[in-house]
C-alpha cells in the first residue's frame, strides 16, 4: 500500500513523497521548489484563456496541475505511458483540488507506429524520468505492453492549442503524420542525451517543415524549447527579439527528383560593372540560380540603368543600397540583412552571396547547383573556396567574357604560407541559419548538428568555431566546385576598378597589395569551357532585346571613357609603373618593356 500522507511542497502544490518513485536525485529539486519550474513558467507565459493543452509525458502531474490551478479557464488533458505515474499524478491532483486536467495511460507514438496495433512497449526503468518508448538508449529493468496512440488522433480529437511534449527522447520519430495545424505553439524538452545532436537536427527540422520554427528570444534552459507556428507568407508582425536577426519564415521539405526546381538566391552589390554584368547573369543562370537580387549605390557607368531594365524583364530584382537611407558606410552588410526580408528571399531554398567578378564552377556532374548539392549530401553550408585568376599579362581592356579572356590562375596546391584563401557560401535555408553574411553564414549552434562541408563535400568546423573568419586552409577543397574570382581582370580595367572605389566600404579604394596578393597566372586546370556553350545561349537570349544590347553596349562605352579619362592621371600612371616595376616585371618582361617605354616610372608603393 502506498503511503501518500508525506507531502513536498513545490509551486504552490503538495506532492506525496513515494520514495519509490521520488528518488533522492528528484527529491533534492524538489524540496527547493527547482522540480519542472521553466517548464512551468514558461507555459504559464504562453497560454491564454480558452487555450486546450495537450500535456505528452504527465511524469509527476506537477506541470498540469500547476497550470491548471493558476489557468482555470483551459482545457487540459494529460498523456502519461507509466501506470506507476498515473496513480500518482490522480493522487496529486486530488490533494490540490485540480479537478479540470483529464488523464489517458497511453504511450504516444506516430502514425506509422500507431498501426502496428492497439499496444506499444514501454521500457521501464528505475527512475522514472528515463523510462520510455525508446528501447535502445538505456538499459531497462522490464518491458510493460501499454495502450498506445497516435499522436495525430490525439490532436484530430481533442483539438489543442499548445502541446507540451516531456516524453524522454520519444519525440525524435513522433511527427510522421501529424497535423499540427491547430496548434499556436509547441513546448518541447529535448533529449539529447538519448539521441545526440544529430536526432536535435532531425527534430528541429521536421517541426520547421510542419510551419514551427524555435523562439530564439525565450529559451528558459539548455533542454526546453518554445516552438512558434509561422503563418504562411511574409511576416507578419509577430515579436521577435532584437537580436534574432532573421525573419521568422517557413521552410519546406527536402526536394525530390521529381519535385519542384529549387529555388537559390544569389544577392550582390554592385558599383559600375556595367560591362561585366550579362556574363555573369549569363553564367549564373546556366548552372540554376533562379532568383537574383543586385544593390547598386554611387554608379556613373550606367550598371544601375542596365539592372532597371533587365528588372522589368523579369530577371532580377534591382535596388539602391538601403545602407544609403541610412547613410550607413558598411553597403554590403546591410544590403545583405534587408535581403532577409524580401520575398525572394521568403522562397528561397538556398542563398549564396556573392559578387559580380565571381564565378562559381561546379565540377561535377552537369555542373549545375543542383548536381553539387546532390554530389555533395546532405549540408547546412558549403563553403566554396576562391580561385584567383590574374590578370593574364594583359593592360588592354577588350570586350569579351572574362572567363575565356583570363584563364590562368593561382594554383589549387599552395604551400603552406599562402594556402588560406576566402570563402563563399552556399546556404541550405533552415532554423539553424541565424544571419546571411558575405562569406559565410552565422549559425545557431544550440539546434542541433550544423552540417558544414568545404567544396570537396568534407565537414569542417573551422567556420563555425571562429564566427568572425571568413576563409580557411584551401588545400584539398576543390574536387566538386570552385569560386573562380576575376578581381583584377586587364590592368586598365584593374585601374577604373580602382577609381571607383570599394563597393563593400565607402571612401576605400584597391590597393597595391591588392593587386600584388591577386594577380597570379601560374595554373591553368580550372576549366571553365563546360559551361561555356551554356551560358553563350543565355548571353545571346539577354543581348536579342535590341534594349538590352543598346544599355549594354553604353556601359561599355563608360568604361571606355574612364580609361580613357585616366590615362593622363598621375596617381593612375604611377599605380601603373609599380605594377610593372614590381609586381609584373618577372611573370611578364615583355608587356612590361614595352608598357614602360609610354609610361612614367615613379614606383609608389602603399
Amino acid at each position: 500500500m502506498v503511503d501518500y500522507t508525506d507531502t513536498i511542497e513545490v509551486h504552490g502544490l503538495r506532492v506525496p513523497f513515494v520514495p519509490e518513485i521520488i528518488t533522492p536525485k528528484i527529491e533534492k529539486p524538489l524540496r527547493r521548489g527547482r522540480y519542472g519550474k521553466g517548464e512551468v513558467d514558461l507555459l504559464l507565459s504562453v497560454l491564454k484563456p480558452g487555450d486546450r493543452l495537450l500535456d505528452l509525458g504527465g511524469g509527476l502531474g506537477i506541470v498540469s496541475a500547476a497550470v491548471a490551478q493558476t489557468l482555470r479557464d483551459i482545457d487540459v488533458l494529460t498523456i502519461e505511458a507509466d501506470r506507476r505515474l498515473t496513480r500518482l499524478i490522480r493522487k496529486v491532483w486530488h490533494l490540490n483540488n485540480v479537478t479540470t486536467p483529464n488523464l489517458i495511460q497511453a504511450a504516444v507514438v506516430n502514425k506509422d507506429a500507431s498501426a502496428t496495433g492497439p499496444v506499444a512497449p514501454f521500457y521501464i526503468r528505475p527512475n522514472f524520468w528515463s523510462s520510455s518508448a525508446a528501447p535502445d538508449d538505456r538499459p531497462h529493468d522490464a518491458v510493460a505492453e501499454v495502450p498506445s496512440v497516435s499522436l495525430g488522433d490525439l490532436l484530430a480529437d481533442h483539438h489543442p492549442t499548445v502541446l507540451f511534449c516531456d516524453i524522454e527522447g520519444g519525440e525524435l520519430d513522433l511527427w510522421q503524420g501529424a497535423d499540427l495545424s491547430g496548434l499556436r505553439q509547441i513546448v518541447l524538452k529535448l533529449h539529447p542525451e538519448v539521441y545526440g545532436q544529430d536526432g536535435m537536427r532531425v527534430i528541429v527540422d521536421r517541426l520547421a517543415e510542419l510551419g514551427f520554427l524555435p523562439n530564439h528570444a525565450i529559451t528558459p534552459d539548455g533542454a526546453l524549447r518554445l516552438f512558434d507556428r509561422i503563418p504562411t507568407g511574409a511576416e507578419t508582425g509577430a515579436e521577435r527579439d532584437i537580436e534574432d536577426i532573421m525573419p521568422r519564415r517557413r521552410y519546406r521539405a527536402e526536394r525530390s527528383e521529381s519535385s519542384a526546381p529549387l529555388r537559390i538566391l544569389l544577392p550582390t552589390c554592385m558599383k559600375n560593372e556595367g560591362p561585366f554584368i550579362l556574363e555573369w547573369l549569363a553564367w549564373h543562370r546556366a548552372i540554376g540560380v533562379t532568383d537574383f537580387v543586385v544593390y547598386t549605390n554611387g554608379c556613373t557607368d550606367g550598371t544601375d540603368r542596365l539592372l532597371d531594365h533587365l528588372a522589368r524583364r523579369g530577371l532580377l530584382r534591382h535596388m539602391p543600397n538601403p545602407a544609403l537611407a541610412v547613410t550607413a558606410t558598411n553597403f554590403q552588410p546591410v544590403a545583405l540583412q534587408y535581403t532577409h526580408f524580401l520575398p525572394e528571399f521568403e522562397a528561397a531554398d538556398y542563398v549564396l552571396s556573392m559578387d559580380v567578378d565571381e564565378f562559381v564552377n561546379v565540377r561535377v556532374g552537369d555542373g549545375t547547383l543542383a548536381a553539387l548539392i546532390k554530389a555533395a549530401g546532405d549540408f547546412d553550408v558549403l563553403s566554396i573556396s576562391e580561385l584567383n585568376h590574374g590578370c593574364n599579362g594583359q593592360n588592354r581592356y577588350q570586350e569579351g567574357h572574362v572567363t575565356a579572356l583570363f584563364p590562368a590562375h593561382q594554383t589549387e596546391t599552395p604551400g603552406n604560407k599562402r594556402a588560406q584563401r576566402g570563402v563563399k557560401s552556399l546556404v541550405r535555408m533552415s532554423p539553424r541559419v541565424s544571419r546571411i553574411r558575405n562569406h559565410r553564414p552565422d549559425m545557431y549552434p544550440s539546434l542541433g548538428t550544423v552540417l558544414w562541408r568545404d567544396g570537396s563535400a568534407q565537414l569542417r568546423q573551422e567556420l563555425m568555431q571562429e564566427p568572425g573568419d571568413n576563409g580557411w586552409d584551401c588545400r584539398g577543397t576543390y574536387d566538386l566546385v570552385s569560386l573562380d574570382h576575376f578581381p583584377l581582370r586587364s590592368l586598365e580595367s584593374f585601374l577604373v576598378k580602382m577609381h571607383r572605389g570599394d563597393v563593400v566600404v565607402a571612401n576605400k579604394k584597391a590597393s597595391n597589395r591588392y593587386w600584388r596578393t591577386r594577380n597570379f597566372s601560374e595554373a591553368t586546370n580550372s576549366n571553365l569551357t563546360r559551361m561555356r556553350d551554356r551560358m553563350q545561349d543565355e548571353y545571346d537570349a539577354l543581348l536579342a532585346v535590341p534594349e538590352t544590347r543598346r544599355l549594354h553596349d553604353a556601359c561599355v562605352a563608360a568604361h571606355r571613357a574612364r580609361i580613357a579619362a585616366l590615362s593622363d592621371e598621375p596617381e593612375y600612371l604611377e599605380r601603373k609603373a609599380w605594377i610593372y616595376n614590381e609586381a609584373w616585371r618577372d611573370d611578364f618582361p615583355e608587356e612590361a618593356a614595352g608598357f614602360l617605354r609610354e609610361t612614367p616610372q615613379s614606383p609608389q608603393d602603399d
